[in-house]
């Protein structure tokens, strides 16, 4: 079992924290980014926290430059904690799909 953990990214001031009044969550494996909690925002219709990983290209496609991309879960969730179980508990089954991109810091 892969050992998951969070790291929440830092609060928006001014009056982008009007737009962005909750912090999304960088999630790690072995200590390094390969997914995010999205935190609802003023763009969000439904007001739900969702999750998305960034992984390896099966197939390349138009983008020579670039091997890597985002897939969204369809899973949405009403708060930060619920999504947090979801990922502790499904990680397994996104590796044995797709192969993680780790993100630079």
């Amino acid at each position: 079992m892969l050992k998951v953990t969070f790291k929440k990214e830092p609060r928006m001031t001014g009056l982008m924290g009007v737009g962005f009044p909750y912090q999304s969550v960088n999630i790690k494996v072995d200590k390094k980014v390969v997914g995010v909690i999205h935190a609802p925002n003023w763009q969000t219709k439904d007001n739900l926290w969702g999750v998305s990983f960034s992984v390896i290209k099966a197939t390349p496609d138009d983008n020579p430059n670039c091997d890597w991309k985002w897939i969204h879960l369809k899973a949405r969730f009403a708060n930060e904690e619920d999504a947090r179980e979801f990922v502790k508990n499904n990680i397994g089954d996104v590796v044995e799909r797709y192969t993680f991109h780790y993100m630079d810091e």
